[in-house]
């Protein structure tokens, strides 16, 4: 099943590594796989994640048993956020709060990169993954498939990679595409990928077509797409003159296009069927039926105008700031509870000498972080907490949560004050709770007094008597200075405590 939660985006393979650590960088501390080719790229690309001061390691074969078995318990126990690695690393490897794959290279096939990408988001948090694409990827794939041994078996890989390089280029909506690939089918677009979520803009790409199946035609279907291209755009370079393809007809016809873009619209072409690629004869493009129908039947052709990845950072920039500031700065204050709950969990993992996920995914300190629950009642309702996490590590991340909402929240500054009361709710002693909070027994019976005072339900006369409080609010009508805590611990002698003096003038307030 393609996990709806998974955000799937294809983009153009330039710029690779600067794409990479800005994606990093708006993910901070969030696990992540980087898939590659080669164990060179592994390497490189982590040393250079590295140097930016993020903590990545490459993974593959040729690491030492000893060294792989290190970077993978790092990686499970959050000491390594990145992992760069070949094909062979995540099998068997149980994390959940992996949160993006990002595939550095094409993968040979669907089925490759649908496990691949299925190391992501298996704690049910959202997660994301990213797939560079190039026409050098494909042709590098095809060299390595076509030099096995078993003929029969490249045919059927060499098919597979064709499958994977339509999704690449494919204007439909990948989630639809991936489920079609495995039998399964969906009626509605998931929204969720980067074609649902940037619509193309479809124009008459007719003209387009016939100038690049006219120059097809007239170089006699010989040359691969990065010839033709510098055909239509009448490039210079002396092999063209040498070949005669300076004099054609269509030779200049399309300067008036990037090479990009007449990359795009070619790739459109073949996946449209109005060209094909040999990839038998050193990939040259091949005319089809349908190109006959446009060429010569007044067929006309819809194509999907080419949009930079940096018009569509634009775009997103721009959506971005019609948001409302007030969720931006919830979305703020949650990412820093998130990250005091994340740094919580590791620590007592570390003690534990468990997973971190094992304590609580991500998922469920993603919700504690969004719900902020005050109490045991309360945290048992944010999914993932059951009884038995609850007393084993509920009051760590309690107490946590009731800090951070009494320092971000003006209107919250007494939830301190309500820590101790929760504390002591839950069987606390006085002494426990001093010693767990790293304050002294009377500034928790000085919390407890305060919140008596504010209308809380405090149980009072578990340290101050019915008997003792009459004691004290008689006193105080023969004190010429009643509120004096001093006066009235000097009236008694000294018998009577300074903390239970506290109370009982709390109780008559």
């Amino acid at each position: 099943m393609i996990v709806p939660i998974w955000s799937l985006e294809v983009r153009p393979g330039q710029h690779r590594l600067g794409q990479i650590q800005e994606f990093v960088q708006k993910r901070p501390k969030q696990a992540g796989i980087i898939y590659c080719l080669s164990r060179k790229t592994a390497e490189d690309v982590a040393a250079k994640l590295a140097q930016q001061g993020l903590k990545a390691e490459a993974y593959h074969a040729g690491l030492s048993p000893d060294r792989r078995s290190k970077i993978q318990d790092n990686f499970i126990n959050d000491n390594i956020h990145i992992i760069c690695a070949t094909v062979a690393f995540g099998m068997g490897i149980d994390k959940s709060n992996v949160r993006w794959v990002i595939h550095y290279n094409l993968p040979k096939n669907l089925e490759g990169y649908y496990q691949e990408i299925g190391r992501a988001g298996r704690d049910g948090a959202k997660a994301d993954t990213l797939l560079f694409y190039s026409f050098a990827d494909v042709s590098m794939l095809r060299d390595i498939i076509q030099n096995g041994e078993n003929a029969a078996q490249n045919e059927i890989q060499l098919v597979k990679l064709e499958r994977m390089q339509q999704y690449a280029e494919s204007l439909a909506c990948r989630r639809r595409i991936l489920l079609a690939y495995f039998s399964e089918n969906l009626s509605n677009n998931c929204g969720n990928c980067d074609i649902c979520r940037n619509p193309p803009q479809y124009i008459d790409g007719t003209q387009i077509a016939q100038k690049a199946l006219s120059a097809v035609y007239r170089v006699n279907e010989q040359v691969p797409m990065g010839m033709l291209i510098d055909v239509l755009r009448g490039s210079g370079r002396k092999e063209i003159r040498q070949l005669g393809y300076d004099t054609i007809k269509t030779y200049g016809a399309g300067r008036d296009l990037s090479q990009w873009d007449w990359q795009q619209y070619l790739m459109q072409l073949v996946n449209l069927g109005y060209l094909e690629i040999a990839y038998d004869a050193n990939s040259v493009l091949r005319l089809t039926a349908a190109s006959h129908e446009v060429l010569f039947k007044s067929r006309t052709v819809q194509l999907v105008k080419p949009s930079s990845y940096k018009e569509r950072q634009e775009e997103e920039k721009a959506a971005a700031k019609t948001k409302p500031k007030t969720l931006a700065k919830q979305e703020r204050l949650r990412d820093e509870l998130f990250e005091q709950l994340r740094q919580v969990r590791k620590e007592i993992a570390q003690q534990e000498g468990i997973p971190p996920y094992l304590i609580f995914s991500d998922a469920t300190l993603e919700e504690m972080a969004f719900k902020k629950p005050l109490s045991e009642t309360a945290l048992l309702g944010v999914s993932g907490v059951g009884e038995k996490k609850l007393a084993q590590f509920g009051q760590q991340f309690l107490e946590a949560i009731l800090e951070f909402v009494g320092s971000s929240s003006p209107k919250e500054k007494n939830l301190p004050y309500k820590l101790s009361l929760e504390m002591l709710k839950r069987g606390l002693s006085l002494e426990a709770i001093a010693e767990k909070r790293g304050i002294e027994t009377s500034t928790v019976l000085a919390h407890l007094a305060y919140l008596y005072e504010t209308g809380e339900e405090v149980p009072l006369f578990q340290f101050v008597s019915k008997v003792e409080i009459q004691q004290i609010l008689k006193a105080r009508g023969y004190l010429e200075n009643p509120s004096s805590l001093k006066t009235l611990y000097d009236y008694f002698d000294g018998k009577m405590s300074y903390d239970k003096i506290k109370l009982a003038m709390a109780w008559g307030a």
